[in-house]
């Protein structure tokens, strides 16, 4: 996947598929990130307080004198879900590229897997629902909704719409979040590990934003005008000011990854220039 040099378009992502179709391996899939209660062991980690003592190694544990549990590979189907942002504010700059990029190659690991894989795409409400399905004909439906998506111009992004449908549609799933998560949102729902197992959504989030979202360089200057798509307000921002308006976005990020985590979803976030699929299996790994 190209990432540093940049990023495949969206034609370039159809393309692959129609003309290679499944006998071109796609350049930038990833090791795989489906792990559940199956019968192949995983990797080991330590016991969190919502772990069952029933998966506790004894004798990793023995000898750290460290509570450790053993982590397995799903041994049967898995609904892998993409839950994909396409209100006007993701088509800033590259991260519609950035998403579609990610989104294709997490569609391409899951179907490849002999998984099933779905995707729900959200503005300020659901826009299009493709359920989860296994196989290569399904694989190209969900490719093409992502080369097909424009950007929703509305007022404010709804993240709670596509979290209830996700709800009401499936019993259980590895579900990604794609978006850049500047609006603001409070899940209504838990996804924190249960002892007894209840919950049966694992949900992550991947926040995709420019380089300059996140930072401005040291020693910025000049002017700029930046405009609000959800909220049409168009506003000049000071380079010369980078270092408040680091400290700002410091403070909103903090909170977007403390929300998130109240709701027991973990948060990546990625950039253009970063290797995303070197960046989401090293996020998996230290996860599990």
């Amino acid at each position: 996947m190209k990432t540093q040099k940049g990023l495949l378009s969206k034609k370039e992502l159809l393309e692959i598929f129609v003309n290679h179709r499944v006998d071109s391996p796609f350049p930038g899939d990833w090791e795989s990130i489906f792990k559940g209660s199956g019968m192949e062991f995983w990797a080991l980690r330590k016991l969190q307080p919502t772990d069952s003592f029933k998966n506790i190694d004894w004798k990793a544990t023995a000898k750290t004198g460290k509570y450790y549990v053993k982590e397995y590979l799903a041994e049967s189907y898995y609904n892998l879900m993409i839950l994909y942002d396409i209100s006007k504010s993701v088509s800033f700059g590259r991260k519609e590229l950035l998403q579609a990029n990610v989104a294709v190659s997490l569609a391409y690991t899951a179907i490849s897997g002999n998984n099933g894989c779905g995707l729900i795409m959200f503005a300020d409400d659901v826009k299009k629902y493709v359920p989860a399905r296994m196989g290569w004909p399904h694989f190209m439906k969900i490719l093409t909704a992502i080369a097909d998506a424009e950007p929703v111009n509305c007022h404010y992004t709804n993240l709670n719409h596509a979290l209830t449908k996700l709800m009401k549609e499936l019993p259980e799933s590895l579900t990604f979040i794609l978006s850049d998560f500047l609006y603001p949102f409070e899940p209504p729902y838990y996804f924190h590990r249960t002892i007894h197992g209840t919950n049966k959504h694992e949900v992550k989030a991947i926040q995709v934003l420019e380089d300059c979202e996140s930072a401005l360089p040291d020693g910025s200057k000049g002017i700029i005008s930046l405009y609000d798509y959800e909220t049409d307000e168009e506003i000049l921002l000071d380079l010369s000011h980078w270092e408040s308006y680091n400290a700002s976005m410091k403070i909103k990020l903090t909170d977007i990854k403390y929300r998130l985590s109240k709701a027991g979803i973990d948060l990546l976030t990625i950039t253009p220039t970063d290797s995303f699929p070197l960046m989401i299996n090293a996020f998996m790994k230290h996860l599990h």
